[in-house]
């Protein structure tokens, strides 16, 4: 949900970060408690921000919620510039979570790398794995995200975070071009949710559009269609039934239906490649997750499951927002690549907020216009243009005037030195 909050709601955004600004202290007591440095967010939280999570497997195995944390902060810093935050605690945090990694980390002499041991991914079918693709992959996203924030505020990088980052493993099959999920993973296996495609998206990780497809047809047949909905085990023990009597009776237990979070990280891919028609798919299955007469969205299709599911509505919004207009938010620009499924012919998207600026998007099949409806005055926004993957050419953007050009990939940045 953060990533539809912050484009239009930066404010609301810096409030969450806030958050867990406060509950530094908790997250370097969850690491600690676990032996290693640095701070470590929980998987549920509270007050104390120390972990809170009922069941000790998820709080203890699923580390990557600290790299989706400092995720969360990085596209906020680039999209607003706000360096008053991390002047306000949130530097402190970025460091103690890129320390955290790094102590999390161990190496291979075998393989000459960093290996992360003993985790469960986003794929929660799987437990104790070694080097889950994701779980590193955000892992060093993480660090260079601290490198780079230090560099801004002329801080020493310590050699650790860039050798970590550097040597990580990111487990990838060059035979058949695609990443395993982890060490071990047999193709064709189940896997219980959107994993290794977030990749792609938002982690935005290096890979060829060939690879691309070959992770989402890799892992779209075999991602289980009742995913990520709670395990028949923590259904049963929600019922007061202990683990010997789930054990014998897992089919009267198991949770039926569709989530629709994994259908629109697909549908984001498959956008992203062009695929339109599969695309469109994914994005249909979605809508069996919203419940009458209010029109509630259930975490699984049979209405099952978390009710006003805000993971699954945050998905969607994402496969609307960053799927069809193409956004991705870097550390220089705000990329737009526009695709529509076949029953869609145009989107306007009114108040994107980018370093100070609101911004309209207006496009369709043929044309898209953007347009600065208004601009902070204190402190002033920066001035923006809009530049064309293709050609290169640019077009400044200034406050009432819109412009237009053929719908194409392109980017909002910074106006630069060459702009007239």
């Amino acid at each position: 949900m953060f990533p539809n909050i912050l484009l239009f709601y930066p404010e609301a955004a810096r409030a969450i970060l806030e958050y867990r600004i406060r509950r530094l202290e908790g997250a370097l007591h969850n690491a600690r408690e676990q032996g290693y440095e640095g701070a470590k967010f929980p998987w549920e939280s509270a007050a104390t921000g120390r972990e809170v999570c009922p069941e000790e497997i998820y709080g203890a195995q699923e580390i990557h919620i600290t790299g989706d944390v400092l995720m969360a902060f990085e596209q906020y810093y680039c999209t607003t510039q706000d360096q008053q935050l991390f002047r306000e605690g949130g530097w402190e945090l970025v460091a103690a979570a890129a320390q955290y990694w790094c102590s999390r980390m161990v190496w291979s002499e075998a393989e000459r790398c960093y290996h992360i041991t003993g985790v469960m991914p986003p794929d929660e079918y799987h437990k104790r794995v070694d080097n889950s693709a994701y779980t590193n992959a955000v892992a060093q996203r993480s660090l260079n995200f601290a490198a780079d924030v230090a560099r801004d505020f002329l801080i020493p990088v310590p050699e650790e975070w860039v050798d970590c980052a550097k040597k990580v493993k990111v487990p990838f099959d060059a035979e058949k071009q695609y990443h395993p999920e982890y060490d071990g993973y047999s193709p064709g296996e189940p896997v219980k949710q959107a994993d290794v495609v977030l990749l792609g998206f938002p982690l935005m990780h290096p890979m060829t559009p060939n690879v691309r497809r070959n992770d989402l047809e890799m892992y779209e047949p075999v991602t289980a269609p009742d995913g990520p909905a709670m395990t028949w085990v923590r259904r049963g023990q929600s019922r007061g039934w202990d683990r010997p009597t789930m054990a014998l009776f897992p089919s009267r237990l198991r949770v039926k239906g569709r989530c629709s979070l994994l259908q629109s990280m697909f549908a984001v891919g498959w956008l992203e490649l062009k695929e339109l028609q599969r695309a469109q798919s994914q994005l249909n299955k979605c809508f069996s997750n919203i419940t009458e007469p209010f029109k509630i969205w259930v975490e699984n299709a049979d209405g099952s499951g978390a009710v006003n599911f805000l993971t699954g509505i945050g998905g969607f919004l994402q496969a609307i927002l960053f799927g069809c207009t193409g956004f991705r938010i870097t550390r220089s620009s705000l990329h737009f690549d526009p695709a529509f499924p076949p029953d869609i012919n145009g989107l306007t998207v009114t108040g994107v907020s980018y370093l100070g600026n609101k911004l309209q998007f207006t496009i369709a099949r043929g044309q898209t216009r953007i347009q600065v409806t208004a601009r902070a005055r204190e402190p002033p926004a920066c001035p923006l243009e809009a530049v064309l993957e293709a050609s290169g050419q640019r077009w400044p953007l200034r406050e009432g005037q819109s412009v237009s050009f053929p719908t194409a990939a392109g980017w909002i940045q910074r106006v630069s030195a060459e702009t007239p």
